[in-house]
């Protein structure tokens, strides 16, 4: 018999595994997609498109036997490096470019600008009018209006302004201005006269992949030398760290993704096999071997899934294209990464579904094809037997265990309680799957005995047919409470982690405005000089990376940070547990309470860091806090920041202070705004809440749709059963209200098994965060979800019925 013959007269059933397919391979080749833009995407430089070769420091901090931790901001390259590198045979020109914000006033309006060394710039030949610029000089790039040779140009430098000489204007990507070598080193004051990297020009006669190999023996490989347009990644981080945001998101959802789609195919494999038990057991009784049966089984799922495959890789493409642009205009990623679209990601989609499907398709044959002629005959006509005792006690062993994450969040607190907890509903899903037909059995067994043979009909064989199919009703009732669970710990953990961080940002912030926008240290002194302001801190995000060993194993890890200027005790209330704000000055930081403790750390000790530039730090921890959602693991002292090249513009200030005199500075300052002092972002949507949204809709569609596939399926499957009691006097109304009955129990049993893995665990989260111990946002949408799943039960299944009640009986 072959895979065509077999599969005539159950073509309904690899349908729905056509359509899972599609469904799956599209949101898999999206995960690709991002994975191979993270990793191959490439954007042209820009100011430093003229020169050949780029060397810079390497932007990671090595870790063993894992995944290096990736440095966001720059990592700085030796002052000694210039001239080592000048010596190499085919350089032309050497330059080293540091980028320095400076505050520029023109027309009594003070705005931000990116300050480089002349040196840079003059390495393509630029068309400038008049002369490079001396010791207090600037030349100004033509983009910046209103300034000619000759004028006297108002320059924050540091915490003062210095009026410069505009000895030229030139013609460059900007806007920006162009100092002396001497003046930026000065300015930048970066440790040792560093630089953040090496721009050089190859000689016209030279080869430049030549020249960059000699480099590379120069620099060793402690430092990256980068030709072509892997350059741009070099010249701006954004790009870097936008390609790293893409692998963790990336990583983020292929745990999820790889469950949703396995959960799927695997029951539309199980659905398409149970429909074939009986043409399996002929197979088996006329001398087919069971390898010969699970190969025929698996060429015919292969067909069905190609079917599917190739539209859903080409939907993948489109839809990352435009999910890529999405999260650049929400603000997730920094800058537009150009997508890859290359064939590699769509053929690992295809190999990768492929594999896929033939281990559902061989896994769901396996327990069919081994059993013996006869016994086979006689299963293709009942459930098969119960699962084994092992199958069910590995699945309520796993069920258990999803719930005790969840109760950690009333000891531990921080990001780990939200992992924690959501990674716990999946591993329940994943027990609810082994252990659900034994689960089924019993309430359907108990609820058959409490109804008693008293119950009407209709009633009385929806609950003996849920019980006496059992592995059919837990397979409804485990991929439903997927569908349910996921969306609830989805939901309910992205807002439990809002309102904790709002909660906290609000109480903390003691501040009367925040003014928003990048400012120099010029733009902080002024405003704290301004009459009526009390004070004026900067406030920079950004990170740390701290090694630590557990259980004899180092484990390197990047924990959020904020840099605070000084007198942050007057502007924020970070509910201090042990030590003072008013300390953290120099060389200093603060701690989370919970971190510490877990750190092992006290106010006192020194703490071994790494900076977001990978400098190595040991500041004393000279305070202790609560509120540690809503400001972070780590509280940095600016001047720490400063003094190893990092906050060279803060992000924003938190001011205290009279607001129209706030009012009356940022009228003079058009790049920065006033903001009520609430939280760290001010105003404006939340790019996380947007992108869990986007991403756990189209996720909640193609489960439910994929559902509703497999329940049609099963439900047309019953047409023997349904035309029987038709014959035996049961009319089309009673047999209708018998299956709604059904799709309730099952929608019931979904809801109820979803509500213990996700629910219960919110609710824990909750109380342990807010200690209120219910889940913490919209409460609508618990039962929204459970009307859905209850919906896709009864439609799918009641469509079916009247598709077979249509039918004569004795044709059914």
């Amino acid at each position: 018999m072959s895979a065509r013959a077999l599969a005539r007269g159950h073509v309904g059933a690899l349908v729905g595994l056509a359509f899972a397919i599609l469904g799956g391979s599209a949101f898999i080749t999206v995960g690709a997609v991002l994975t191979e833009t993270s990793l191959r995407a490439e954007v042209p430089p820009t100011r430093l498109a003229d020169a050949e070769i780029l060397v810079s420091a390497a932007q990671r901090v090595p870790v063993v036997e894992d995944f290096d931790v990736r440095l966001p901001e720059r990592a700085t390259v030796p002052a000694d490096l210039v001239e080592r590198v000048g010596r190499v045979p085919g350089v032309s020109a050497v330059a080293a470019d540091v980028g320095l914000p400076l505050s520029i006033t023109t027309d009594g309006v003070t705005r931000t600008v990116e300050a480089h060394p002349w040196p840079v710039a003059d390495l393509g030949d630029p068309a400038l009018r008049g002369a490079a610029p001396g010791p207090d000089a600037v030349v100004v790039d033509e983009e910046i209006a209103g300034i000619e040779v000759g004028d006297r140009l108002a320059v924050g430098v540091g915490e003062t302004r210095r009026n410069l000489l505009v000895s030229g204007i030139v013609d460059a990507p900007g806007p920006g201005v162009h100092l002396a070598t001497s003046t930026m080193s000065d300015l930048a004051a970066l440790p040792g006269g560093a630089s953040d990297l090496l721009a050089i020009r190859v000689s016209d006669d030279a080869d430049i992949a030549a020249v960059a190999a000699a480099i590379e023996d120069v620099v060793g490989g402690e430092y990256a030398v980068t030709t072509g347009d892997a350059r741009g990644a070099v010249e701006s981080l954004a790009v870097g760290n936008a390609r790293l945001e893409l692998v963790a998101l990336a990583a983020s959802l292929a745990g999820t993704l790889l469950l949703l789609v396995g959960c799927i195919v695997a029951s539309a494999m199980a659905t398409s096999v149970a429909n074939q038990r009986r043409e399996l057991a002929l197979l088996r009784a006329v001398g087919a071997t069971p390898r010969q049966v699970r190969g025929l089984v698996a060429r015919q799922a292969t067909v069905a899934a190609a079917c599917g495959l190739l539209p859903g890789v080409a939907l993948g493409y489109l839809a990352a294209g435009w999910f890529c642009d999405q999260l650049a205009e929400r603000g997730v990623l920094p800058v537009v990464v150009p997508v890859v679209h290359s064939p590699i990601a769509g053929l690992v989609v295809v190999a990768l579904t492929l594999v896929v499907v033939q281990l559902a398709a061989r896994g769901a044959t396996f327990r069919a094809s081994r059993r013996p002629a006869t016994e086979a005959m006689g299963d293709a006509q009942v459930e098969p037997r119960q699962p084994s005792r092992v199958r069910t006690g590995l699945g309520l062993g796993l069920v258990v265990l999803s719930l005790a994450p969840a109760f950690g969040a009333l000891v531990v607190t921080g990001e780990e309680a939200f992992l924690s907890a959501v990674s716990g509903t999946l591993l329940g899903i994943v027990g609810l799957a082994l252990c659900g037909p034994a689960l089924a059995r019993a309430v359907t067994g108990r609820l058959a005995e409490r109804r008693g043979e008293r119950a009407p009909v209709t009633r009385w064989l929806a609950l003996h047919q849920t019980h006496a199919y059992a592995l059919r009703t837990a397979g409804a009732v485990t991929v439903l409470a997927l569908a349910f669970g996921l969306t609830v710990a989805q939901v309910f953990a992205q807002s439990t982690l809002e309102r904790a961080t709002s909660a906290e940002q609000a109480a903390g912030m003691t501040a009367d405005a925040t003014i928003t926008g990048a400012l120099t240290a010029a733009d902080v002194a002024s405003l704290g000089d301004t009459a009526g302001v009390d004070a004026a801190v900067p406030m920079v995000s950004t990170s740390v990376v701290r090694t630590s060993r557990m259980l004899g194993d180092a484990t390197t890890e990047r924990f959020p940070a904020l840099g605070l200027g000084p007198d942050a005790d007057r502007v924020v209330d970070l509910d201090v547990a042990a030590g003072g704000l008013a300390d953290l000055r120099g060389e200093t930081v603060a701690l989370d309470a919970s971190t510490a403790r877990r750190w092992g750390l006290d106010v006192g000790d020194r703490v071994e860091l790494r900076l977001a530039n990978g400098d190595p730090v040991s500041p004393e921890v000279v305070a202790t806090y609560r509120r540690g959602f809503g400001f972070g693991t780590v509280v940095a002292s600016t001047e720490l920041l400063a003094a190893h090249g990092l906050a060279r513009s803060a992000d924003a200030a938190l001011v205290s202070g009279d607001p129209a005199a706030l009012d009356g500075w940022a009228a003079s300052h058009p790049d920065h705004a006033v903001t009520a002092a609430t939280s760290l972002t001010g105003s404006g949507s939340d790019p996380q809440r947007w992108l869990n949204l986007i991403v756990l809709l189209p996720m909640l569609g193609y489960v439910l749709v994929a559902v509703a596939s497999s329940l049609r399926t099963t439900t047309r499957r019953r047409r023997e059963e349904m035309s029987t009691l038709r014959m035996l006097g049961a009319t089309p109304r009673q047999i209708r209200s018998m299956v709604t009955r059904e799709a309730l129990l099952l929608g019931s049993l979904a809801i109820a098994a979803g509500t213990v893995l996700s629910v219960l665990p919110m609710s824990i989260l909750g109380l342990g965060v807010l200690a209120r111990p219910w889940p913490q946002g919209p409460l609508w949408v618990i039962p929204a979800i459970g009307a859905v799943v209850m919906l896709a039960a009864l439609t799918s299944m009641r469509g079916a019925t009247r598709r077979i009640l249509q039918r004569p009986p004795l044709t059914s």
